[in-house]
């Protein structure tokens, strides 16, 4: 067996192993960063190759532009068939062997129903900062949202308006969420615009008074629609605002030719959750968010 450099020309059939051996992932999923260069400046892939030029694993590590400074990220994949013969250690020595400079934190994921990766992870050195749950909705036969008086729903795709300052002000006061207050991944306009490079982006805002007070914003890969972030400032909560900005974000995207919203949530954030519900997503699965603190 040999680490080797994937060229982009391997990608189509690297995104096909993952897509075979992890049942969570679509093709965008894992092919947003191998896809996407100019969101993952840096990146390096690999693939372990066996003798007679079979593909026995694939893994890549890079920098994200919508992240901190000093994050970076390492994700791999083992062939089923190929387990327990040393592929994925020698995958990640290789990628940790090309840590971009500067890193303090290396972050990964480990679907929630792979105890072994999970237990491989952790020898590895990372540890479980949340618990994510996935959610699902077709996106077929959506209500039409009725925002009471003083409340108007407009588009907000690139997520600018004539009074920014505002705007930025309600987007981060809304952030008091666990991932946000616990893993430290506060968003802003532009970390949410640098994450839909390659792809379409689709914002709805709420003012309540003509004051911005609630967004949604998510990005439309082929048919499926991944929602980024739901959010409220404080002051506007209990009105129903997060559930009329999904329902407008969802027939926004279904007008983009998406058939399918994807979504996100740490397990104890239960008033998205809530709201999700509501509107009829269906949990799929759980995904393990991992961080190693480099020296």
């Amino acid at each position: 067996m040999r680490v080797e450099q994937a060229t982009p020309e391997q990608y189509e059939a690297l995104i096909a192993l993952g897509v075979a051996r992890n049942r969570h992932l679509t093709g965008s999923d894992a092919g947003w960063q191998l896809m996407v260069p100019e969101t993952w400046p840096g990146l390096v892939a690999l693939q372990a190759v066996r003798g007679d030029g079979t593909t026995l694993g694939y893994g890549w590590i890079t920098r994200g532009t919508h992240l901190p400074p000093g994050w970076a990220v390492e994700w791999l994949t083992v062939a089923e068939g190929a387990e327990g013969c040393g592929v994925g250690s020698a995958l990640h020595r290789a990628l940790s062997s090309r840590t971009p400079a500067g890193t303090t934190l290396m972050t990964s994921r480990v679907f929630d129903d792979e105890p072994r990766s999970l237990a491989v992870a952790r020898h590895w050195g990372y540890e479980v900062e949340e618990l994510s749950i996935e959610s699902a909705l077709p996106l077929v036969d959506l209500p039409e949202p009725l925002p009471p008086s003083g409340v108007a729903l407009e588009a907000c795709d690139d997520l600018r308006v004539p009074d920014q300052a505002a705007f930025d002000a309600m987007l981060r006061a809304s952030q008091t969420n666990p991932e946000a207050v616990r893993g430290g991944r506060y968003v802003t306009a532009a970390s949410l615009l640098s994450s839909s490079q390659g792809a379409r982006s689709v914002g709805v805002l709420a003012r309540v008074d003509g004051r911005p007070a609630a967004i949604a914003q998510g990005t439309v890969v082929g048919e499926d629609f991944f929602i980024a972030y739901t959010g409220v400032d404080p002051v506007h909560r209990g009105r129903g605002l997060a559930l009329m900005v999904k329902m407008e974000i969802h027939r926004r995207a279904a007008a983009a030719g998406a058939t399918l919203c994807l979504t996100e949530n740490e397990e104890h954030n239960r008033g998205i959750r809530a709201v999700n519900a509501a509107l009829g997503y269906e949990v799929r699965h759980g995904t393990y968010r991992l961080r190693r603190t480099l020296p």
